[in-house]
């Protein structure tokens, strides 16, 4: 009897198809949502740049300066901006992080209807979250009222307290939806085949769940991390007069003046967005690292 190659037993590949074939294809389907990914925010930071070197000086011929850049650098209170963006995106993502890992713990052996409960926040905006925590939490606010007052301060809190626990509130069913993605069946057969060969229940959450689960819990709190980071209306709704945060900064630089101000704007706001650039790319490795 012949010996059969194994390299006869591979399946032909399709008739014209060249190597790169698939690649190019996902490409141009891709198309669409990368160009109008880098017309919005590519022309976004492109003006952005443009106007923290070359700020508006009513009317009269502007020049290539630094400026803008150097008056911000040397605001401390751009720096207390950036240390409360750092602490509220931190502390944040983390909690939201470990809240919902025990969610999602819980839920997975539970009815489609009470997951689908828990993910509504999902849907809610950030802005109509924020306004309705003020309504009931701010000082004369609906529960202020009611119970006569609150044991803590909660809005505009120096802390970013509310600012905290609205994105807490909204970003944990988020992540509890990428972790019940990976909390399926093929995990729960890991989890009863290991316990067979005689797993203990913390060996099996430390060698079964936690490497299935881990990297879309970091990709989700990165992400996560880096919306709060850059974000506006909630904190301009919930956070306290100081520190600010980033994007409040750049509001509160426009209305101190409205053209030296449009500099340090920009300025600040493109610290912002290289962060969540950064951020980006980290995701994009850890996504790769976990493919490969």
């Amino acid at each position: 009897m012949a010996v059969l190659d194994r390299r006869s037993a591979r399946p032909a590949s399709p008739v014209g198809r060249r190597p790169g074939a698939r690649g190019s294809s996902d490409v141009v389907r891709l198309l669409p949502a990368l160009l109008v990914t880098v017309v919005l925010f590519g022309g976004a930071l492109v003006g952005a740049v443009k106007q923290s070197v070359e700020p508006p000086l009513g009317g009269a011929v502007s020049t290539w300066s630094l400026d803008s850049w150097r008056a911000m650098f040397s605001d401390p209170g751009f720096w207390d901006a950036l240390r409360f963006s750092t602490q509220l995106a931190l502390i944040a993502s983390l909690a939201s992080a470990g809240i919902a890992l025990l969610a999602a713990t819980w839920l997975r052996s539970r009815g489609r209807g009470l997951k689908t409960i828990f993910s509504v926040p999902v849907t809610v905006p950030h802005l109509l979250v924020a306004v309705v925590a003020v309504s009931w939490l701010a000082p004369g606010g609906i529960a202020d009222r009611a119970l006569g007052s609150l044991p803590i301060g909660i809005v505009h809190a120096r802390s970013g307290l509310g600012i905290i626990l609205v994105y807490v509130y909204k970003e944990t069913p988020f992540l509890v939806l990428l972790l019940l993605a990976v909390m399926g069946r093929t995990l729960r057969r890991r989890e009863e085949a290991a316990a067979v060969l005689g797993a203990s229940p913390g060996q099996v959450l430390r060698w079964v769940v936690w490497p299935a689960v881990r990297r879309p819990l970091l990709i989700g709190t990165m992400i996560v991390a880096a919306f709060v980071f850059g974000a506006f209306e909630v904190p301009l709704l919930l956070g306290p007069n100081y520190p600010p945060t980033l994007a409040t900064y750049a509001f509160q630089a426009t209305q101190a003046s409205a053209l030296s101000g449009q500099g340090k704007a920009a300025a600040s706001l493109l610290v912002a967005a290289g962060a969540s650039v950064v951020i980006g790319f980290a995701i994009m490795r850890l996504a790769r690292a976990g493919d490969d």
